[in-house]
């Protein structure tokens, strides 16, 4: 008989241990108030970059609306590896969050490439329309497609053009040599304008300017400032040919793992920091004209038109996008 009551007792115990082995992070989803979690963010953008900076600000809100159950911190200037070594972090559980640009991610999954595609938008009126009445949509249509769950869109400049002569036309552009990054999109892109786009890392391209090796590169103009490019290439040519944006990404399933509590505080916070960051581009846009034009850099703004028509047969060519573009266009 006692030994019979010994092995009850025992058999109640390691249900009781078993039943508690998920308190401290509830990976199920079923306790919204008992749950704790430190999460690595990745990024490959420098640590005083404003998405950086935004990122850590959304880690800091985050923190303080879940009083402390949820910290994190960024490591920037790929800490923890380059885009891909993140990206696999992210599925294996190492990275909870990476923070990039929406195209950056199409050399993952081709769903990405809707946004490095040219001239996406009609106005920035449109992307914001977009974003505004489309986000769930987008974020759950990139989510079944790519098993990668986006919380937030941080807002950018487009890329243009700077280069070491004037440009007025896309006839001033044939057989220039462009840097561009290892991006199949921005590849297309140039072709398209009939330039020859060089795929090259962003440490080497003052130095190819300097020399010759290149005749541009082309990149948003507060990033083109940072690098000092203008002083190598004065001529800013506002060619607007790719929207830049970004957003921080969690794994989809890690994401729907957290308490419905812990998800709307991320969306919540999501929220707020698209909201900042349009306000943040804003201002840093402006400045930087300012600064540019105080350089005597040469601000030259053609017409776009047959630019659009150069590049519209990308469209055709990639279905994979598709169902990002229809609710773009939705936006319209």
């Amino acid at each position: 008989m006692k030994k019979a009551l010994a092995l009850i007792l025992a058999l109640v115990m390691c249900l009781g241990i078993l039943s508690g082995c998920g308190d401290g992070q509830d990976k199920a989803g079923n306790d919204d108030s008992d749950y704790s979690y430190h999460w690595k963010l990745a990024t490959t953008e420098t640590s005083d970059y404003y998405m950086t900076v935004l990122a850590q600000e959304f880690l800091d809100k985050v923190s303080e609306r879940t009083g402390g159950k949820v910290t994190g911190e960024v490591f920037a200037s790929g800490q923890l590896g380059g885009l891909v070594d993140a990206l696999e972090g992210l599925e294996m559980g190492t990275v909870d969050i990476v923070m990039d640009g929406f195209s950056s991610l199409g050399e993952v999954n081709p769903i990405f490439d809707a946004w490095g595609m040219p001239y996406l938008y009609d106005s920035q009126e449109h992307r914001y329309n977009f974003w505004d009445n489309y986000f769930d949509e987008c974020a759950d249509l990139v989510a079944s497609e790519a098993n990668i769950r986006m919380v937030t869109v941080i807002d950018g400049l487009n890329r243009n053009l700077c280069c070491t002569k004037p440009v007025n036309s896309l006839a001033d552009l044939k057989g220039m040599k462009i840097r561009v990054p290892t991006i199949t999109t921005y590849m297309k892109v140039w072709e398209s304008f009939g330039a020859a786009p060089v795929p090259m890392a962003l440490s080497e391209v003052y130095t190819s300017i300097a020399n010759n090796v290149v005749q541009g590169q082309e990149n948003d103009i507060m990033l083109t400032m940072a690098m000092n490019f203008y002083e190598v290439a004065p001529y800013a040519i506002m060619t607007e040919h790719v929207p830049y944006e970004g957003s921080l990404f969690f794994n989809e399933e890690t994401f729907q793992s957290f308490p419905e509590e812990l998800q709307q505080i991320i969306l919540e916070v999501g929220r707020e920091i698209t909201a900042k960051s349009r306000t943040v581009v804003a201002e840093e846009e402006a400045k930087t004209l300012a600064e540019m034009e105080d350089m005597g850099v040469t601000i030259i703004r053609p017409d776009l038109t047959e630019f659009r028509a150069a590049t519209k047969h990308m469209y055709d060519e990639n279905t994979a996008i598709t169902p990002v573009i229809d609710l773009i266009n939705k936006a319209r």
